[in-house]
């Protein structure tokens, strides 16, 4: 972050000693609020702003905030002095707790008490071995049953698992609903216990199908199986009923794990009840914790269950009725927005509002948020910010919205929620992604934007339609922002139309946010890209937000993530082949860093260089009566691309060509003599496109004036690494110095001023990641071809000189005018697009088998 005197000052999650990651993220949506104050179902801020909460600490708040029966039972402990925990002493509060706990569930008779819900899971878990013998547990697709390790285990989400290398071993996920799988796994004889949960409370808020339960039930009896009902979200009146699996028929789990609502919203406190019959002695004796039994937890946990249950269960009742108006109001506002809301999922007042995914079609941003789990925290932000109520996403299922208010909600409060939701619909379906995302970045929402016209769609593909039907083929390209510009560009048109003072602070939200979430995403898919000759091939843009001056700084190890993650999205689609477009070619170093990944891959470097570098031959034989006598540069000719250029320049026309490099690459004088003696040698034994012109002329001369015996050398030479090419240049200037021609016709050079300072046709090519080559470094009338993504010189000439014409390289026009949404890539006019992405999509067309244009030396004859 940047004060106005542009020195940086330390952003909040850099100084806070409390979890910089997570407020890294509650910054960066507009969560980073300290609550002051909370009573019932409000919350105030520390701006004495007003927020309805209507997520109840994720269902922890039965009674919402600070319940005044609560504090007189904590008030009567201290005032009587009754003890808080005496281990390992009787505890009259931990008894009490017990029988009205088991009595709600007359077929269970044991309690042990926990401190939260991954405790329980814990507990579960080793009652179930204890209890069997056996050591594997199934549990089911997108549940959640905690973070601590067995806990985590049995959360089926591999983003919580990998980095803290659990032991997965003895836990197995099976699909949501799914019967015969689970009966194939207890079959095997080896389960101890099978945990599930009634309400998938961060899978989504999925309802378990109709009849599942009682089945999975009979299955668990017939291959002597413990079932386990994990409540922690669902139980205590959250559904409507004081258990979840209540609301599924007769069903009578072995074990029962409850939590969060238990503790009343001021304490910490679970429990795990079971069957007489599950309880072994083992577990009794050697399970314990210092703090599960506590006098003071129990006592709470103890009014939270009579207060429940008072005047025969009214509350129950009304949050029943609650949860029946929440329900019924999403359903409306989904089918009132159907381009907005999938789906309304759920039970009681336990709801999720499943987001359509945001289309790549307008803006890869949108895509990119939706696709990882982004688009929900965003919408979250706006209701926090703009509506001022409370929610989240679920977290094992990350396009669904959580509402889940307290029991105490009042019916004029759910109204508010609704409102909220309706409005929030309201936008996304009218696409005003500037209001929805005004909370991200408030300092660019300071004016109104100006009215915009409803957006026309361009084409998804080609018009073209294919003579003979034939199997599709696929391709994968990857891609990101090349410069601000182009960072810019990916923001939805409502956000684009706030103005410069919104692009600056958006820029710089974007330059943050991206620094930490580097995973890319598929941002646009295009069904069909169809040839003249009758095939047609589908493909998927991938894409992060990264900058090359980004992934310049990030160091090689983060760079290579970066691309592990690329190729690995791309491998998920099954793709024919993957490009890699702009900067994921230099940070792969032409893709060989990521070759063994199991996808064909291509840089598309050949056909950028080829195309290129004939555009600059076709603008030189408009411009100029004799090409023999103009010099030709390339800068960047140690690269990929710019090698293949000097090649491709050197072989049809040109016949003084100078090669520039980095001069802050201790490496580049080699490495363009390397190039040089390639060029040169190549020419020498293969001869040129045209041997009356251009290089032809300078070797005959050179052929001439030279003992036949030394060019034959030559001819028969076969070098076989760069070294050996240095050295061939480094022979053939004393050759050509000894045949008296005024120069070597190849030349090199470090010095980039002096480099194009003569030369009329300039190709440049480089990896700066920046715009550097000034407008009075080139000679009156030069034509530059700009083939670098950023572009090297483009952007610093246009409008300047007008006696040069720059112009950028690289490009192809498609067939059909196909587009790839309104961005286009990096902002190209309707049907134009790189060559390298058109490289990607002639060999998806052509079925590719294998890698093509991978590595910094690109046979010439391949290209």
């Amino acid at each position: 972050m940047e004060t106005s005197n542009g020195r940086r000052t330390a952003a909040p999650w850099e100084v806070t000693a409390l979890n910089p990651e997570r407020r890294f993220l509650l910054n960066h949506v507009g969560f980073d609020k300290t609550i002051v104050r909370a009573q019932g179902n409000w919350m105030v801020d520390a701006d004495g702003v007003r927020y309805l909460d209507a997520l109840a600490q994720y269902g922890a708040l039965p009674f919402g905030h600070n319940p005044a029966f609560l504090w007189q039972s904590l008030e009567q402990i201290r005032t009587e002095e009754q003890p808080s925990f005496v281990q390992p002493l009787l505890n009259a509060g931990a008894e009490t707790l017990a029988h009205q706990l088991v009595s709600l569930c007359p077929h269970l008779a044991r309690v042990t008490f926990v401190n939260s819900g991954a405790e329980a899971t814990e507990a579960t878990i080793k009652l179930a071995r204890a209890r069997t013998g056996r050591r594997r547990v199934v549990t089911v697709e997108r549940g959640f049953h905690g973070k601590t390790n067995a806990a985590l285990c049995a959360t089926a989400n591999l983003r919580y698992r990998e980095p803290f290398l659990v032991d997965q071993d003895k836990f197995t996920t099976i699909a949501f609903g799914d019967l015969v799988a689970l009966e194939s796994e207890l079959a095997k004889g080896d389960v101890a216990v099978f945990i599930i949960e009634s309400v998938q409370g961060e899978g989504g808020m999925r309802v378990q199908p109709r009849g599942y339960l009682l089945a999975a039930q009979a299955l668990c009896r017939q291959y002597e199986v413990l079932l386990a009902l994990d409540e922690v979200q669902t139980g205590l009146g959250r559904t409507g009923e004081l258990f979840g699996y209540m609301h599924h028929g007769s069903v009578e789990p072995d074990i029962v794990l409850l939590a969060k609502a238990l503790g009343g919203g001021l304490v910490s406190l679970g429990a795990v009840l079971c069957t007489n019959d599950v309880w072994t002695e083992a577990f009794g004796m050697l399970h314990s914790s210092t703090f599960a039994n506590s006098h003071l937890t129990t006592t709470i946990g103890s009014a939270t269950l009579s207060a429940l249950l008072a005047n025969d269960g009214e509350l129950l009742r009304e949050a029943r009725d609650r949860g029946n108006q929440l329900r019924e109001g999403l359903e409306k506002i989904a089918s009132k927005y159907p381009t907005a809301i999938a789906a309304i999922h759920g039970q009681g007042l336990m709801q999720g509002v499943e987001l359509k995914a945001w289309s790549g079609e307008t803006s890869y941003f949108n895509s990119h948020a939706s696709y990882q789990g982004y688009a929900v925290p965003i919408v979250a932000g706006y209701l926090l910010n703009q509506q001022r109520v409370l929610t989240a996403p679920t977290f094992n299922h990350s396009n669904v919205l959580r509402i889940q208010p307290a029991l105490t909600i009042s019916e004029a409060e759910v109204a508010i929620i609704l409102r909220a939701v309706d409005t929030m619909a309201a936008l996304i379906a009218d696409e005003e992604f500037g209001q929805l995302f005004a909370s991200l970045v408030p300092l660019a929402n300071t004016a109104a934007p100006p009215p915009r016209a409803r957006r026309v769609r361009k084409l998804q593909s080609s018009s073209l339609a294919p003579a003979v039907p034939k199997k599709k083929r696929r391709f994968a390209f990857l891609i990101h922002p090349t410069d601000d510009d182009a960072r810019f560009g990916i923001l939805p048109p409502a956000v684009k139309d706030l103005g410069e003072p919104a692009r600056k602070a958006w820029l710089e939200w974007l330059s943050s946010w991206s620094g930490k979430m580097l995973d890319p995403a598929p941002v646009l898919h295009i069904a069909n890209v169809d040839s003249p000759t009758g095939d047609s091939v589908e493909g998927w843009l991938i894409a992060t937000a990264l900058t090359p001056e980004q992934m310049i700084r990030m160091g090689a190890d983060a760079r290579a993530i970066v691309m592990e993650r690329y190729v690995a999205e791309a491998a998920k689609l099954d793709v024919d082949i993957v490009g890699l477009g702009a900067f994921t070619s230099v940070i792969s170093q032409g893709g060989t860093t990521v070759q063994n990944n199991g996808v064909n891959l291509t840089t598309g470097n050949s056909l950028t260089a080829i195309s290129s570098a004939e555009a600059l031959l076709r603008y030189a034989a408009m411009r100029s009566d004799g090409l023999d006598q103009e010099r030709f540069a390339v800068v960047g000719a140690a690269g990929s691309v710019g090698r293949l250029v000097a090649f491709h320049l050197a072989h049809n026309g040109a016949r003084r060509l100078r090669l520039i490099g980095n001069a802050d690459n201790r490496r580049a004088i080699n490495a363009l003599k390397a190039v040089a003696g390639e060029i040169l040698l190549h020419a020498i034994q293969n001869g040129t496109a045209d041997d009356s012109h251009g290089l032809a002329i300078a070797l005959r001369v050179a052929a001439k004036n030279t003992a036949q015996h030394r060019w034959q050398e030559f001819k028969q030479a076969k070098p076989a690494d760069e070294a050996a090419y240095a050295h061939v240049y480094e022979q053939l200037l004393i050759l050509f110095a000894d045949a008296g021609l005024d120069e070597c016709p190849v030349t090199i050079t470090t010095d980039v001023t002096y480099g194009v300072s003569d030369a009329r046709f300039v190709v440049t090519a480089t990896s700066a990641g920046r715009s550097f080559l000034s407008c009075d470094t080139f000679m009156q009338g030069a034509v530059i071809c700009d083939v670098a993504r950023p572009l090297d010189v483009l952007n610093k000439m246009d409008g300047v000189r007008d006696d040069v014409l720059v112009f950028e390289g690289g490009l192809m026009r498609l067939p059909g005018n196909v587009c790839f949404g309104d961005q286009n890539v990096l902002d190209y006019p309707e049907g134009v697009n790189l060559a390298c992405l058109s490289e990607s999509i002639v060999l998806a067309l052509e079925g590719a088998k294998r890698h093509y244009s991978v590595g910094n030396r690109i046979p010439y004859a391949e290209a």
